[in-house]
């Protein structure tokens, strides 16, 4: 049979000047090199887009693309290598930048409501950052392969403008990443320079007084295509659901990439951005959001309202700014060995100063409040370099990774919190409001600092047997060091494992399973001012990836076990105050299902999940045999998108998102026993166990594309639904955003 192997990586050219095609015919080997073919293969090939289709001896397999750019079949982040999505025994979900245009997604949370087994409310609408849920857990965010976010509210939420797709990699994944949490990873994948001039010029409105600009341009500096470059910049002016709450972003990200010869590409990429907001998350009671104020469970919401403000406006602010310069180096030793590396500086800053609920006096109305400032900073150095390699050996390919990783972390706080006084829910008044004498400071300008370094090795061997088995394994082992003002440098050490087996069926058709491991820092100390261990979690999965022949589809069912062992849980002692101990262990099984269809004038994007999880260990016995917090048991989503031949240039899309119950221990007040007390603090009755309702959330695209244009309408949540997406056992409970509208018009050129 014919064999025709293209393989690309986004690190390399997009528009690719040399293409190696090996040619296997009778056992001969036949080399062909095409070079100079710029113009032709920039137009059929894209790296974001290539799959081959297995066909029978007497046929040449096909390579097909396509052609909207809305499905990838290939994520370096999987296997940090080329191999394409249907060769990768793991579950992994690529979001393209296509597909973020068409869902509208101004945030990567927005981004990630069709993914499947993957819950983008978590704590609802919240301006602060991208919050949701692999899998029941929360997963680690990771940019252009390396870990991005290190402790909380100390960095800059990223902007999708600036992404090419964003990779979703499912369960623990840490034996090529290092430190992940058990659901699994988000890569964001940056947008490089392209030697092909292009670029673009947008402009938006949005409800709530929303106005953005933004454009990106790229292309060749010399004639020779030696030096690229990339701009991309973006201004955001506007309001939010919530009262007196903003968010304005500004960014500025150019790159340039030398190519310094054949073999070599140097590029650097450089991201400043600023951002002004407030805390859209109110951290609302039970009561009032899934408990009407009477105790009667409310079927859908409760009485309090999405846009009202329970903070101060002179006092709430969450401005954040971050400035990062990346280098990525990309080399070929020869036919078969390269070099890829990359290293980033970020140094970020977050001014947060709120008021959130606590609970709801007596009188039904008046809602105590607790205050939080803190002035944080966050500077990273991470890096990681890698050798990638393809030798055979008898009827067996080796894909081979051999790479080391460092990340070298320090954040600081210093915050004070206290009590914020009162506010009437239903009637808010912030006129006689006085930050600097109204607020009861009960800890005041409290500084903490924590560092952390990482050191990892680890290997990969992905074997293509007889193109038949695809047989993977790799190990690594991490050693970190920690310390905080409480505690001396601390040393600790891990090892992960995974293996995964894959058979290619000729139909296209590709069953696999794996296993794996994941390990996550915990920067927390127990009453001896030790750190804690850190967070484990083991995999065992199983699915099948079928891509039929012939078509651009794409579709994935995996079912899953994982076992997290090490939860944190916190204890609270009047005498010694929070501490905090490991005794959690949970249990998460579920089953997944995701299809990316698309033909000639309709593409669908449609996913299922059930999740099962169970915590089996816990310092609250009340938990012990109950789900987790915040997951949903199903979760249910299509993306439809219809371009019509007949009017050129048109184009249509309907999503629906439906969410199920989620579970949390259910807190009311004892209002009888609060007025006898004064109300001085809340008298809460026995917690029961209880869920949040499901519900469902319908979006909506229309747009049009002639000449150089492309003019587009957004509505997500298309009934401006008040929904809560989740409580948790803490007390709290959080809204979605309601209507969202977005009117655009772009210029290409």
């Amino acid at each position: 049979m014919y064999k025709v192997s293209v393989r690309q990586s986004r690190y390399r050219f997009n528009a690719v000047k040399r293409i190696t095609v090996r040619m296997l015919l009778l056992g001969n080997c036949l080399w062909l090199n095409l070079a100079t073919a710029e113009d032709n293969v920039s137009e059929v090939i894209n790296d974001e887009s290539i799959k081959t289709t297995e066909v029978p001896h007497d046929k040449m397999e096909v390579i097909t693309v396509n052609p909207t750019g809305l499905i990838s079949y290939v994520s370096a982040s999987a296997s940090k290598s080329d191999i394409p999505i249907i060769e990768t025994p793991s579950s992994v979900s690529v979001i393209t930048e296509q597909r973020m245009a068409d869902l509208g997604s101004t945030t990567v949370q927005d981004a990630l409501g069709y993914v499947s087994g993957l819950y983008n409310g978590t704590y609802g609408y919240d301006s602060r950052g991208d919050w949701s849920s692999i899998r029941g857990v929360a997963p680690t965010q990771y940019l252009d392969g390396m870990k991005m976010l290190f402790g909380y509210y100390n960095n800059t939420r990223p902007s999708p403008y600036t992404l090419s797709q964003i990779e979703v990699l499912k369960g623990p994944t840490s034996v090529l990443y290092g430190q992940g949490s058990t659901g699994g990873i988000v890569n964001l994948v940056s947008k490089l320079p392209e030697e092909e001039t292009s670029g673009s010029i947008s402009a938006s409105m949005s409800n709530y007084d929303g106005y953005q600009l933004s454009g990106d341009a790229t292309g060749a500096l010399t004639d020779d295509g030696s030096v690229l470059y990339r701009v991309i910049g973006l201004a955001r002016k506007s309001g939010t659901q919530v009262d007196y709450v903003d968010d304005n972003s500004y960014l500025f990200s150019p790159s340039l990439t030398f190519n310094i010869n054949d073999d070599t590409k140097l590029t650097l990429l450089a991201n400043f951005q600023q951002n002004e907001t407030g805390s859209t998350t109110q951290f609302y009671p039970h009561e009032g959001t899934v408990v009407s104020v009477d105790n009667s469970v409310s079927p859908n919401y409760g009485n309090f309202s999405s846009s009202t403000f329970i903070s101060e406006p002179e006092f709430d602010r969450y401005d954040t700014q971050s400035q990062a310069l990346t280098t990525m180096l990309d080399h070929d030793l020869n036919d078969n060995w390269s070099v890829r590396g990359a290293m980033r500086y970020m140094n970020s800053s977050a001014q947060y100063d709120t008021m959130y609920a606590d609970y709801l006096e007596s009188d039904n109305k008046t809602l105590h409040r607790t205050a939080y400032s803190s002035d944080a900073t966050s500077k990273t150095w991470t890096s990681d370099f890698r050798l990638n390699g393809d030798i055979e050996t008898g009827l067996i390919e080796h894909n081979l990774v051999f790479g080391v990783d460092y990340q070298d972390s320090t954040y600081t706080n210093v915050y004070s919190f206290g009590d914020g006084g009162t506010i009437n829910v239903y009637n808010p008044d912030y006129s006689a409001f006085n930050a600097s004498t109204d607020i009861d400071w009960l800890s005041k300008n409290v500084p903490s600092e924590n560092k952390f370094k990482q050191s990892g090795v680890y290997a990969q061997d992905v074997m293509k047997i007889a193109d038949k088995f695809i047989l993977s394994s790799a190990l690594r082992y991490d050693y970190l060091q920690q310390t905080n003002l409480d505690t001396s440098w601390q040393a600790q050490d891990a090892i992960s494992k995974s293996a995964g087996l894959m058979y290619l069926m000729d139909a296209g058709i590709s069953p696999y399973m794996n296993y794996s491991e994941s390990f996550e820092v915990v920067n927390l100390s127990d009453v001896g001012n030790n750190l804690l261990d850190p967070v484990t979690g083991k995999q065992i999965e199983v699915g099948v990836k079928y891509q039929p022949r012939g078509t651009d589809h794409l579709i994935t069912a995996s079912a899953y076990r994982i076992t997290q062992k090490n939860r944190v849980n916190s204890i609270y002692d009047s005498n010694t105050g929070w501490s905090y101990t490991q005794i959690g262990k949970a249990l998460i099984k579920g089953f997944e299902l995701e299809a990316q269809l698309a033909w000639d004038e309709i593409d669908v994007y449609a996913s299922y999940a059930y999740t099962d999880s169970e915590v089996l260990e816990s310092v609250n016995a009340y938990e012990v045999g109950k789900p987790l917090e915040s997951t949903p048991d199903n979760l249910l989503s299509a993306w439809v998108t219809y371009r019509p031949m007949q009017i050129d240039g048109f184009k249509v899309g309907l999503g629906a998102r439906f969410v199920g119950n989620s579970y949390f221990w259910l807190q009311t007040r004892d209002t009888e026993a609060m007025a006898a007390n004064g109300d001085t603090e809340a008298i809460y009755n026995d917690a029961e166990y209880a869920k949040t309702g499901n519900y469902v959330v319908a979006d909506f695209m229309v747009g049009y594309e002639f000449a150089d244009y492309d003019v587009s309408l957004h509505v997500n949540n298309l009934e401006d639904k008040q929904i809560v997406t989740t409580c948790t056992n803490s007390g709290s409970c959080y809204y979605n955003q309601g209507r969202s509208v977005v009117a655009s018009v772009t210029y290409k050129f």
